[in-house]
């Protein structure tokens, strides 16, 4: 089988185990075009250019900025990433980029949460991407399983929808929410192996794990109000009429059982987190309508 029609993009700074992984990839899918994309020092770079792939040298900062540079320099029908720290299998990359060579997905990821090595994987980061990945779901109604896994394929044409956006840190969720905003919605996983990092060494995401995830969870948000704003604002109305009667019932009970309006203070408060959520929720319904009129004028 050949590969011609696929461009593999691994981003690197200093790391030492995409030697191994270039070889592998070079086995397993020969005459595939392997990018690097690289932050480097002089002398890493002379090591990989002796691997005879396309080294590009990265002029942005962070792994959304590097995998875009890295895919805008392929010229595959099919663009994919693989981490190249070593804790994941190549041969997985090959099984996540023939859901898409044979028109099952858009967009391909690897599912690193159900299978048979997530030991590899600390709880605190675990329950920290299950926790996006419900959420990411929640609000585009995509089942995947895995929103930040290290190994990814997509179409050329999801690529292209998206290749005008400014990335933002979100890791792979970014891409996942650029190309199901875009309107590439086929987009699934398989369960993948994960190992440990080699010799111990640390991830280079992010420095803070928990201030990486509030902000992926952010974009999440933001991305729901922009393309789904009854889901935001139904949500926070519903919340706040919520509360608002429930003070309301209190203000209420108290006032039969002592026949005294003592509660003005609530009450009032009660009312206008009634008011506020009930405005909110009819502003989400206005404008999911004027966003569901634009969409069908773009259409047009």
């Amino acid at each position: 089988m050949k590969w011609n029609d696929v461009s593999v993009v691994l981003p690197t700074i200093e790391e030492s185990g995409a030697f191994a992984v270039i070889d592998s990839i070079k086995a397993l899918m020969p005459g595939c075009e392997i990018v690097v994309i690289d932050r480097s020092g002089a002398e890493y770079r002379k090591k990989l250019r002796e691997k005879r792939i396309k080294l590009v040298e990265q002029q942005s900062k962070g792994y959304e900025n590097a995998l875009m540079e890295g895919f805008r320099s392929t010229k595959g029908k099919i663009v994919a990433t693989i981490d190249p720290d070593g804790t994941y299998d190549p041969e997985d990359l090959v099984k996540v980029v023939n859901l898409v060579r044979q028109g099952k997905a858009d967009m391909a990821l690897g599912n690193r949460l159900n299978g048979k090595r997530t030991r590899a994987m600390n709880k605190y980061i675990s329950f920290g991407n299950n926790s996006i990945t419900k959420i990411y779901n929640t609000v585009h109604k995509i089942g995947i399983h895995d929103a930040l896994s290290g190994i990814f394929a997509m179409k050329r044409e999801a690529f292209e929808a998206i290749s005008g956006v400014l990335p933002y840190r979100a890791g792979t969720l970014f891409f996942v929410l650029e190309v199901s905003k875009a309107g590439f919605k086929n987009i699934t996983d398989m369960p993948i192996k994960y190992y440990p990092r080699p010799n111990g060494t640390e991830s280079k995401l992010a420095k803070s794990k928990l201030l990486y995830g509030l902000g992926v969870s952010g974009h999440i948000v933001r991305s729901a109000r922009d393309y789904s704003p009854l889901l935001i604002f139904g949500v926070i109305g519903t919340l706040l009429m919520l509360a608002g009667l429930i003070l309301g019932v209190l203000v209420i009970i108290n006032y039969l059982n002592t026949g005294v309006l003592t509660e003005i203070g609530r009450a009032l408060i009660a009312f206008m987190l009634v008011t506020i959520g009930f405005l909110s929720v009819i502003s989400g319904l206005i404008l999911d309508l004027l966003l569901q009129i634009a969409r069908k004028m773009d259409g047009l």
